[in-house]
């Protein structure tokens, strides 16, 4: 006899990858539905994040939290739907929240663990994805964080952001812009650099095609104030040799290295020669200023002083590698997710 009880989809952690991600090291497997304890809620995934640091999740190297552990559901940040509640005061059956429950349909939301808050989207002035993209921790506090503590980009400034046409170097790009600062963005291929002169970065320095120090040189002859940097690797190593004396460097990430491409940073004695101040940081650490950033990135969108992008795709499970893989060689535009489920 066929059975009518619901099942869950979920994507497994099955092996550390080794340079590429291959659909092997990863399995997607159908499972009973959670069920749901006092204190908890039920939560349908509509769209998940894809995120650079998803990679060096995969791997065993030392990182800013715990690597996923072999079997377990592979992390990520999503937006979803309250199914079923037994918080019903706090997230009644309809709601929409933030969740941290992982590449899933389902999840069990556990308040801040695995649920991370309802978003109010009443008034109806951002879509749903948005949620999932600029108005999250992972981009808006982390851009916002960036800029505004770490750099503290002022009238001044000269502005270097690297990955410029991500959604995190966009929206650094842009706030460093409302600051009065020159900025110049480095991205790769012509289209992501139209974009960046079209949300209004002062240069678009394409690394395919151009030598970014000598490029750099010329856009900013008496060197740099700000580097915020999403890259590492080669692209680092010429913005290092640009900087002024007193420089300040935001390290966002490395995304040139994460498929295991650990081969460090040549010009790193340029700290000493031009002094400068480097900064490492996880958004992870800085989450009592969600409120503030947020806060600011809303107005400004309302005002229509901050553009963003998105890159959704409506895609099963089943293409998580395949999708996500495309984030590493640059194939997305804007904020990559997965559309899993429709939103009602």
């Amino acid at each position: 006899m066929a059975s009518n009880t619901k099942m869950n989809t979920v994507v497994r952690l099955r092996s550390r990858p080794e340079g590429r991600i291959e659909d092997t090291d990863l399995e997607v497997c159908t499972e009973p539905m959670p069920i749901i304890e006092d204190g908890q809620v039920l939560v349908q995934h509509i769209y998940l994040s894809l995120d650079p640091t998803h990679r060096i999740w995969m791997s065993d190297r030392p990182q800013y939290m715990d690597c996923v552990a072999i079997g377990d559901v592979m992390r990520a940040a999503g937006v979803g739907i309250v199914r079923e509640s037994k918080l019903l005061d706090e997230y009644p059956v309809g709601s929409y929240v933030s969740s941290f429950g992982g590449i899933c349909d389902y999840c069990v939301g556990i308040p801040n663990v695995t649920l991370m808050g309802k978003i109010d989207n009443s008034l109806g002035l951002l879509p749903l994805s948005a949620y999932c993209s600029i108005m999250t921790m992972v981009i808006g506090l982390t851009g916002w964080y960036g800029t505004r503590k770490l750099l503290n980009v002022q009238k001044d400034d000269i502005v270097v952001v690297s990955a410029a046409s991500g959604a995190v170097g966009s929206l650094v790009g842009q706030l460093s812009k409302l600051s009065g600062a020159k900025v110049i963005g480095i991205a790769g291929g012509p289209a992501k650099c139209q974009h960046l002169l079209d949300v209004g970065f002062d240069v678009a320095i394409d690394y395919k095609s151009e030598d970014v120090g000598k490029t750099l040189a010329t856009a900013a002859p008496d060197g740099i104030t700000c580097y915020f940097d999403n890259v590492g690797g080669a692209i680092t190593d010429a913005v290092l040799l640009n900087f002024q004396n007193n420089g300040r460097m935001a390290v966002c990430g490395s995304i040139s290295e994460y498929e295991d491409n650990w081969n460090g940073i040549q010009n790193f004695n340029m700290t000493l020669m031009r002094r400068l101040t480097i900064k490492g940081f996880s958004v992870t650490d800085h989450v009592e200023h969600l409120g503030e950033a947020l806060g600011e990135i809303s107005q400004l969108l309302t005002e229509g002083k901050l553009q963003y992008e998105e890159d959704v795709r409506k895609v099963g499970l089943d293409k998580y590698v395949a999708t996500l893989n495309d984030l590493y060689c640059g194939k997305n535009t804007g904020k990559l997710m997965m559309q899993i489920n429709e939103e009602n």
